[in-house]
């Protein structure tokens, strides 16, 4: 079965290749307008379609689209297919484009991200890209939003997207973006000439705490962050140093929504986008941004399912609420995890056993060899004493 859904995937991908994708452009006042659903968690448990009835020009999937580690998502290829079909569908209808990038649960069942990549690329309105050139994740890539203005060849604006579904993050395993991922940007951003832009990530940055404790932001720290550090790359950093990305955002913490300018450049997270996984405590939502062409400027909101528009409070800095400046240790495992955690778990009891009889197996035969010899020497007294 899964050699026959992978075959299809295959066609459907080479199928799809030859058939033009939709355009990103400014309409003619000057405004281009993305919607950021995040976390969706399909296949955590039964839900409805999510509701995009406001308008937009692109919709940004920034991470766990689904919960890959269900059991549904083991045994079944065909339920990818499913939930895509499901989650994707007020987007066909309304034809609307969109671009994804991976959460750290999205490749925990039978497909990998590639696999689902190559899936989500079937569909003719899916902008999403694999990467460019070798480096760590699956999808990074960027896109460009033409000019209002036709005569205009190159791109008014661009919209980054970074794969932070990536190992080798120290104990923070859900993921990071790497240096080669930031070496690729910086590269990428000089050969358009620092066009004005916007990027989205899953995994929040650890800047985001810096953000609380130190600036202005607008709306809710609720759980402490599972972000990333900057053991692997100076990737904030670098976005704050090339002036060019306006605002980076991301998911990952159901229960954070808050953004604020730092140091020119707006982090922020999205909101809770699906009733999956564990609960946001918050009315779901997506996060809206209004570009304008020129000058460049960016707006942003966040808007409940029943259309709320939310106003968000401004937190000032406090000493009286100030998070440390580190992030959470991982301490929810998927399935497969636990299984392998139970597996070495297991067999390190077992060496444990058996070193511990190897100990008190030699052990107790130097032992009687002490005892018997220590015996004989007495006997050898005792006897010498007779004769």
């Amino acid at each position: 079965m899964k050699l026959k859904i992978k075959f299809s995937i295959i066609s459907l991908f080479i199928l799809k290749l030859v058939i033009s994708k939709p355009i990103l452009k400014f309409n003619n006042n000057n405004q281009f307008k993305i919607i950021q659903f995040t976390d969706l968690h399909y296949g955590s448990e039964p839900v409805d379609d999510i509701d995009t009835i406001f308008s937009q020009d692109l919709v940004i999937l920034s991470g766990d689209m689904v919960t890959g580690y269900e059991e549904q998502f083991e045994d079944d290829d065909r339920n990818y297919w499913k939930y895509w079909n499901v989650f994707t569908r007020p987007f066909v209808e309304r034809n609307i484009p969109w671009a994804i990038t991976f959460g750290n649960h999205d490749g925990e069942g039978a497909l990998s991200t590639n696999e689902i990549l190559k899936i989500d690329q079937t569909f003719n309105l899916s902008l999403s890209q694999s990467n460019p050139v070798e480096m760590h994740g699956i999808a990074n890539y960027v896109l460009k939003i033409s000019s209002s203005n036709s005569l205009k060849s190159e791109p008014a604006s661009l919209v980054y997207i970074f794969d932070s579904s990536t190992k080798g993050c120290s104990k923070l395993d859900w993921g990071c973006v790497h240096q080669d991922q930031v070496d690729w940007f910086k590269n990428t951003s000089k050969s358009f000439n620092k066009t004005d832009s916007i990027a989205f990530v899953h995994i929040p940055p650890v800047e985001i705490i810096d953000l609380w404790n130190n600036y202005p932001v607008y709306g809710n720290y609720s759980e402490t962050s599972c972000c990333f550090d900057n053991d692997y790359g100076d990737f904030v950093s670098s976005l704050v140093e090339s002036g060019d990305v306006h605002g980076l955002y991301f998911g990952h913490d159901h229960e954070n929504d808050f953004h604020g300018d730092y140091k020119g450049v707006d982090l922020g997270y999205g909101r809770k986008s699906g009733a999956g996984s564990y609960s946001s405590k918050k009315p779901l939502g997506a996060r809206v941004f209004q570009l304008t062409e020129s000058p460049f400027t960016l707006s942003t909101w966040i808007r409940e399912e029943d259309g709320n528009i939310v106003s968000q409070v401004i937190h000032p800095p406090s000493e009286f609420d100030r998070k440390p400046l580190q992030c959470k240790m991982k301490d929810k495992y998927s399935k497969k995890e636990l299984i392998a955690i139970k597996v070495i778990g297991g067999f390190l009891i077992f060496l444990g056993i058996v070193v511990v009889g190897l100990i008190g197996f030699f052990g107790f035969k130097h032992y009687k060899k002490y005892e018997f010899k220590k015996q004989y020497q007495e006997f050898k007294k005792y006897s010498n004493c007779i004769l």
